[in-house]
């Protein structure tokens, strides 16, 4: 099953959002490695205020997740984390320093 982990903040923007960028990231998935978007799993977790920071001030950030197969090609890799990147931008208004994307290889340890 593809696998994706939405870590976020309490009370962003991505937070209300969830059902946009989850929508958004079963398309990606769809659109870039032919999965079936039922078959796709989002998971999100979500950071307490007062419980993320980022240089000593509250975290703004959201890190997204996603499992690939083993041996996923770098340039594959490279578009599906720029995808990700520009869809968590254009729903939520981020900058681009505020959200981090990586693609592991293998099912994520959830």
């Amino acid at each position: 099953m593809a696998q994706y982990a939405c870590i976020i903040q309490s009370g962003q923007v991505a937070e209300a959002r969830q059902a946009e960028l989850s929508d958004g990231l079963k398309r990606i998935a769809h659109d870039l490695l032919g999965d079936v978007p039922d078959a796709v799993d989002v998971k999100w977790i979500t950071v307490r205020e007062g419980f993320g920071f980022t240089a000593g001030r509250p975290s703004r950030s959201s890190l997204v997740v996603r499992s690939v197969p083993n041996g996923y090609p770098d340039d594959r890799r490279t578009k599906l984390l720029s995808t990700i990147s520009d869809l968590w931008q254009d729903v939520t208004g981020c900058g681009s320093d505020e959200i981090v994307v990586t693609a592991m290889d293998g099912p994520l340890p959830l």
